[in-house]
């Protein structure tokens, strides 16, 4: 099925110092290192973030947050609306060890459902996950009620959820690690380390 994918770099990475999608793993930036392994897997290609003029090297078509500064909830919303396809894959930008597995497994179970969201131990990932346009209306009456605040994962309630376990992750290769992020330098210096 062909699909959409955002990566979501509309954070202001404030505990980083620094914007995360341009820190580095090798030679490439993180959202580099990110297209590369997302463009195989995908037809649409987006990057969600309210500083276009940042990211223009990429060529990529970007969305802007219809709220600013409002959260991640904001930025699937709008990229959602903006995708050619029915089914958008979201991603974080300080997610860089993707699984092109995990990735196409999701994919292939996800045509039921509004939204397919891995679980890992910290609990659900709602920033590596699929959704529906079906979402839509159930977001923005969601956003509408938060005024355009709050947690992704609490309109989950209300659509149909297709949760991929723990189990299926670890059967994956590359799942485990598909969720490591940082909020700090040292944990990106550790994570880098480690990778290499």
């Amino acid at each position: 099925m062909k699909m959409s994918a955002v990566i979501l770099a509309g954070g202001k990475s404030s505990r980083m110092g620094q914007d995360k999608a341009f820190l580095k793993i090798g030679n490439r930036t993180i959202v580099e290192y990110q297209l590369q392994r997302l463009s195989p897997l995908f037809e649409e290609l987006l990057l969600s973030t309210n500083l276009p003029e940042k990211f223009a090297h990429l060529g990529l078509e970007t969305v802007q947050d219809f709220i600013p500064d409002r959260g991640p909830l904001v930025g699937i919303y709008s990229s959602l609306l903006k995708a050619r396809y029915s089914h958008l894959f979201a991603i974080a930008c300080d997610m860089p060890f993707i699984s092109p597995g995990l990735i196409t497994y999701m994919k292939e179970d996800c045509k039921d459902y509004d939204v397919t969201v891995p679980e890992t131990e910290r609990g659900l990932e709602p920033l590596h996950a699929i959704y529906s346009k079906t979402c839509l209306p159930v977001m923005k009456e969601y956003m509408d009620k938060k005024d355009g605040k709050g947690r992704v994962i609490e309109f989950f309630p209300e659509v149909k959820v297709r949760v991929v376990t723990r189990e299926e992750i670890s059967s994956i290769p590359g799942g485990n690690e598909a969720f490591l992020n940082f909020n700090t330098m040292e944990e990106y210096r550790k994570q880098v380390d480690s990778s290499q």
